[in-house]
C-alpha cells in the first residue's frame, strides 16, 4: 500500500473512532441520569471520557493536537450549553474537567504517533 493511501486510511480510521465516542458522549452526556453515586465522581468520567474523544486524531495528525483539544473543548462547552433542555444541570467544573480530558487525551495520542512514528520498527529498518 502506497504511503498517501496509508495515511488516507489511518485518517479514515482515526475519524470514524471520534466520531463514535462524540456520539456516545452525547447520549451518555444528555440522557437523564440517575441520582447518587460519590460526590464529584462524575468529573473523572468526563475526564476519562474526553480523553478518549480526544486521543484518536493526534495520534494519527500530531500537528492538529492544539486544534483537537480546542475543538473537544468547544464540543463539550455545546453539551453544557444544551444539557438544561434535556433535564440535566450544566456546571463549569464539568467544562473543566471535559478540558483536562481533552488535554491528557490529545497530548498522549501525539506522544504516542511521534514516539511510534520514530521507532525503527515502524519506519522498517
Amino acid at each position: 500500500m502506497a504511503q498517501g493511501q496509508t495515511k488516507l486510511r489511518r485518517m479514515v480510521i482515526g475519524s470514524a473512532v471520534t466520531t463514535v465516542v462524540a456520539v456516545i458522549i452525547a447520549v451518555l452526556t444528555l440522557a437523564p441520569m440517575p441520582s447518587g453515586g460519590p460526590a464529584g465522581s462524575d468529573k473523572i468520567y468526563h475526564i476519562l471520557a474526553f480523553a478518549c474523544l480526544a486521543f484518536p486524531l493526534p495520534l494519527v495528525r500530531p500537528r492538529w493536537t492544539v486544534w483537537v483539544i480546542l475543538g473537544v473543548i468547544a464540543y463539550g462547552g455545546v453539551i453544557e450549553v444544551i444539557q438544561p433542555f434535556f433535564g440535566r444541570q450544566a456546571e463549569w467544573a464539568d467544562l473543566v474537567a471535559d478540558g483536562i480530558g481533552a488535554a491528557v487525551g490529545a497530548v498522549t495520542g501525539s506522544a504516542l504517533s511521534r514516539y511510534v512514528m520514530t521507532s525503527p520498527r515502524y519506519r522498517g529498518s
